[in-house]
C-alpha cells in the first residue's frame, strides 16, 4: 500500500469529520437535511418580514430586505463559528484516541459545515428576493465584500479557539459567552445602521469588530452605501490577527490539559 502524506491524511480526516458533523445535525429524520437548511431560512425570513413589513422600517437609497440580509447572515455565521468551535473538543473527545485525529481537525470541520450551510442559505434567500421579489441583488465591490467576509470568519475562528480554552477550564462560562452575543447583535449594526445610533452609543460600538465587518460587507454590496467615519476594515483585520494568534497560542499551551479532561 502506498503511504499517504500528512496532507492526504488531514484531508481524509477533515472530510470524515464534516460528514459526521452533518450527520449529527441532520439526525435520524428523513427530512433532516431539508430542515437543516429550512430552519435558518425561516428564522431570517421571519426577521425580515417583521422589520420590513410589520415595523415598516426603511433605509433611504437602499432596499431594506437586502440591507437586513447582508447584516443577519454574516453575524449569524460569525456567531455560529465562534460558538460551535467552543464545544468542538467536548463533542468529539472520543475520537481523539485515534492519533490521526487532532482537535484542530474538528475546528476546521465545523468551520466548513457552518460556512457551507450559511452560504446555501444566503444564495437561496438572494435568489428568492431577486427572482420573486424583484430586488437588486448585485454586489458592487465583490473583492472588498469577500475580504470583509474572510476577515469576519478569521476573527470568529480566533474567538472560537479562545472560548474553547476558557470553557474547558470553566464550563460555566459557556452560558455567559452565549448571552454576550445578544447585546452584540444590537451593537453590530445588524438591524439598525450605525449612522442611526445615538452618538454616545456609537462611541462604544466602534470598539466592536463585528460592527466594522458588517458595515464593510454592506459597503461592498451597495453602490451608494454611506461610509461612516471611524468604520475601518483594517481595524477588524487587526482584531482578527491578534485574536487568532491568542487563540492558537492558548490552545497550544492548554492542549494537553484539555485532552486529558
Amino acid at each position: 500500500m502506498k503511504k499517504r502524506s500528512p496532507v492526504e491524511i488531514t484531508r481524509a480526516v477533515v472530510f470524515a469529520l464534516v460528514l459526521r458533523e452533518v450527520q449529527a445535525r441532520i439526525g435520524s429524520h428523513r427530512l433532516g437535511l431539508v430542515w437543516m437548511l429550512l430552519e435558518p431560512i425561516l428564522h431570517i425570513t421571519l426577521l425580515m418580514l417583521v422589520f420590513t413589513y410589520i415595523r415598516m422600517r426603511q433605509i433611504p437609497g437602499m432596499e431594506f430586505p437586502i440591507f437586513l440580509l447582508t447584516g443577519l447572515l454574516p453575524f449569524f455565521l460569525m456567531r455560529n463559528i465562534a460558538l460551535r468551535l467552543m464545544g468542538a473538543v467536548d463533542a468529539n473527545r472520543a475520537l481523539f484516541v485515534y492519533k490521526q485525529i487532532t482537535p484542530f481537525d474538528t475546528f476546521i470541520a465545523r468551520l466548513i459545515v457552518d460556512f457551507a450551510l450559511m452560504s446555501c442559505v444566503y444564495v437561496l434567500l438572494l435568489a428568492a428576493l431577486g427572482f420573486w421579489g424583484g430586488y437588486d441583488i448585485s454586489i458592487d465591490k465583490p473583492l472588498f465584500w469577500m475580504l470583509a467576509i474572510a476577515t469576519g470568519i478569521t476573527f470568529a475562528f480566533g474567538l472560537g479557539l479562545i472560548f474553547c480554552v476558557v470553557v474547558e477550564a470553566v464550563p460555566e462560562a459557556a452560558l455567559v459567552i452565549r448571552l454576550l452575543f445578544l447585546p452584540l447583535y444590537f451593537l453590530s449594526g445588524v438591524i439598525i445602521p450605525v449612522w442611526m445610533l445615538p452618538e454616545r452609543v456609537v462611541a462604544w460600538a466602534m470598539w466592536n469588530p463585528f460592527l466594522h465587518v458588517i458595515d464593510s460587507i454592506r459597503v461592498g454590496v451597495f453602490e451608494h452605501y454611506p461610509v461612516t467615519h471611524g468604520i475601518d476594515l483594517a481595524y477588524a483585520g487587526q482584531w482578527a490577527v491578534v485574536t487568532l494568534f491568542i487563540g492558537l497560542s492558548l490552545f497550544r499551551l492548554r492542549q494537553r490539559e484539555i485532552l486529558a479532561l
